[in-house]
């Protein structure tokens, strides 16, 4: 058995390590044809963009935004690009100039939830940015010096983009811009302003800018190695080695079967030598001890023609199993009879199987089976006549008589 099981390991070992070896390489395959692949294509687009530009002031003022950008689109999931804003506002007696110079990351996420979309959604894409720049600020209040610096410049959006053409794409963006200090503003307002734009940006190249490319179509597919021959040969080995072993263990679930059977045959000829060759005395049980045997005896019902026992009468034959299993020291004789329907062999045996039957109920309730001995007289000890139903009931009984060891 220890072989067979070895030998399992082993073509299982030998199957992980060749499918590992085989995946490694087309792991490998995928990424140079990948590598290749983003070769062929144009990274490069340039776009316009305007819109407005809110900052949190006394006066709610909402001033105008325009600038550009550049960015390199690595594939069609993230690039990275520079950013250019102007930004004027006139806040009372204050005017403000801001140029906002930026380096942002961008990544698809359209293509990151659902690279397999259709064609016509595949145009729409919804993009997330994040970037770091500066603000170079010139602020001036009437009679006073110009506010003159630079400040460091953090920002985030989003932006919704539909590419028109091959050549030209429309967009929608959201951005929040957080700067270290309202010093740009001259403190005339908080630190962080929304800008809401409208964009058009221009992909060079066109049919061949990775703007255009789909996530399922940038992606190769490598082609993968026939391995139904490996994979059949290693199953072969699996099914023989696990037929050997199933073999093995039939073969000794037979012998320890035989073993138990062979172990039973001496315990209960020991139990029937001792229960023979020991004198048993009567135990006359005490009221309550009575009273829980009568109750157990005058419920117990079995299916008609039967020794199989109704679920009716469990609760009261685990409280005599309870009973019993508190007293060891007695010995149980359980005797089945049955009325005087029908013929008196099959009588008979029906009275010694309802015996034994309550027998092997209560010793799976935790009885010693040593402790209890069961027979049958069938119709031979009738208590009541058997010329009325109600007499042939009271003589398909099962009595318990209690002895002391």
């Amino acid at each position: 058995m220890k072989k067979s099981f070895l030998a399992v390991l082993a073509a299982m070992s030998f199957a992980v390590s060749a499918n590992a070896q085989e995946a490694a390489e087309a792991t490998s395959e995928q990424a140079q044809a990948e590598a290749a692949a983003s070769e062929s294509f144009n990274h490069w687009s340039v776009a316009v963009q305007g819109g407005i530009n809110y900052v949190r002031c006394a006066d709610q003022k909402v001033d105008l935004a325009i600038g550009g950008l550049v960015e390199r689109t690595f594939n069609p999931r993230w690039g990275m690009g520079l950013e250019y804003m102007f930004i004027k506002k006139d806040l009372n007696d204050l005017d403000v100039k801001n140029h906002d110079i930026d380096i942002f990351g961008s990544i698809n996420i359209s293509n990151i939830i659902a690279p397999y979309r259709s064609a016509g959604w595949q145009k729409l894409n919804w993009y997330g940015t994040a970037g770091l720049g500066a603000t170079i600020y010139k602020n001036a209040v009437e009679n006073e010096d110009a506010n003159k610096g630079a400040k460091f410049l953090m920002l985030g959006g989003s932006k919704l983009e539909y590419n028109v053409c091959k050549w030209v794409g429309i967009y929608l963006a959201g951005q929040y811009r957080l700067h270290t200090t309202a010093e740009h503003m001259n403190y005339a307002a908080g630190r962080s302003t929304i800008t809401g734009l409208l964009g058009v940006r221009v992909k060079f190249a066109g049919e061949s800018n990775i703007r255009n490319i789909a996530w399922a179509d940038y992606i190769p597919q490598v082609e993968m190695p026939d391995m139904s021959g490996l994979l059949e040969a290693q199953k072969k080995a699996c099914d023989e080695a696990n037929a050997k072993l199933e073999q093995k263990i039939e073969d000794q679930n037979a012998q320890i079967k035989k073993l138990q059977n062979d172990i039973k045959f001496v315990q209960d000829s020991l139990d029937r030598h001792i229960k023979a060759t020991k004198p048993k005395v009567a135990y006359k049980p005490t009221v309550e001890e009575a009273k829980i045997i009568e109750t157990a005896m005058s419920n117990l019902e079995f299916e008609s023609g039967k020794a199989i026992i109704k679920e009716g009468s469990f609760p009261y034959l685990n409280g005599l199993a309870e009973l019993l299993v508190k007293h060891p020291e007695w010995s149980v004789k359980l005797a089945g009879h049955t009325d005087n329907v029908g013929k008196a062999a099959a009588n008979m045996q029906l009275s010694q199987d309802r015996a034994a039957s309550v027998k092997n109920y209560l010793t799976n309730k935790g009885v010693q089976a040593a402790n209890i001995e069961s027979e049958g007289f069938g119709s031979t000890k009738p208590i009541a006549s058997n010329n009325t139903a109600a007499g042939r009931a009271k003589n398909r009984r099962v009595e318990v008589n209690l002895f002391s060891k």
